[in-house]
């Protein structure tokens, strides 16, 4: 423990920079070792209109979320939202999943940067709500985890936001939210089942929609219960408190009996 203690504090004292090519590099590795595809791979996997309407019409959905956008913030605030929003969705909609293959969404999107098209919007850094490059794509992060866990796709990696900022306004259920920052926390999920899936996702008036299709009858039943085991009061001056969460997804197959534990992750909310 000391040993980690001493390592966490080096890093800390490195150029940022450095920093960044070090967790560029981890991230490089992360995506080998679970064998995400290639660019051109992606590119491959993403339909045209006419092959993803042809499979809908074959196939079944499986699973659905929609998620609201918040009206939070001044009206150029709104705007850049919506902007990064509709950016993104470009890069996701129609994409089809291999069986066994992964999906990760900082790599599917890339770093949302200016150059990549992308606006200023808020993000939540370390407890606080700043504004930077990309603001606002922790809503397709969560849009897409929800999806994805009632779908029963493994998660391979998913991180909850540092505050509960929105308080009872919030858009999601505390412990099935999702936060993404490139080079720092990603979604991703693997395709558990023998057959490919659809991923459609869009952007409405108010809210974002995503659609899971497959091939037959989803193979499988769903449930998600998210439960909170602690609630930290916020301190003076802070509106919102912290919490400790437990979110444990059950499934159960039609031939395999009642229901069985499949995926278990904890939540912790930061007062603020």
């Amino acid at each position: 423990m000391a040993g980690e203690g001493r390592v966490d504090s080096m890093l800390r004292k490195l150029p940022a920079p450095l920093k960044r090519q070090l967790r560029l590099a981890g991230c490089q590795a992360m995506a080998q070792w679970r064998r995400y595809p290639s660019s051109n791979a992606r590119r491959k996997r993403q339909l045209n209109d006419d092959a993803a309407q042809s499979l809908a019409a074959q196939w079944s959905l499986w699973q659905s979320i929609s998620t609201p956008i918040p009206n939070r913030g001044d009206a150029t605030t709104c705007v850049n939202r919506r902007h990064n929003l509709a950016l993104a969705i470009r890069s996701l909609h129609q994409q089809l999943i291999p069986p066994g293959g992964a999906f990760s969404l900082s790599q599917q999107l890339g770093e949302p940067s200016e150059a990549a098209g992308y606006r200023a919007g808020p993000v939540f850094v370390k407890g606080q709500v700043l504004q930077d490059s990309g603001g606002g794509l922790c809503l397709i992060a969560t849009n897409l985890y929800q999806l994805f866990l009632h779908a029963g796709c493994r998660i391979l990696e998913r991180h909850n936001h540092s505050i509960d900022a929105y308080g009872e306004e919030r858009f999601f259920a505390l412990g099935e939210d999702a936060a993404i920052a490139y080079g720092t926390k990603d979604l991703a999920i693997r395709n558990p089942f023998p057959t490919p899936v659809l991923l459609r996702i869009s952007l409405g008036s108010h809210t974002v929609h995503s659609e899971l299709l497959g091939p037959g009858a989803k193979p499988l039943q769903t449930l998600v219960q998210s439960t909170v085991l602690e609630r930290q009061p916020p301190a003076i001056g802070q509106q919102h408190p912290g919490w400790q969460v437990c979110t444990t997804r059950f499934i159960k197959r039609p031939l395999g009996g009642g229901w069985q534990q499949d995926d278990l992750s904890f939540s912790h909310y930061l007062p603020c």
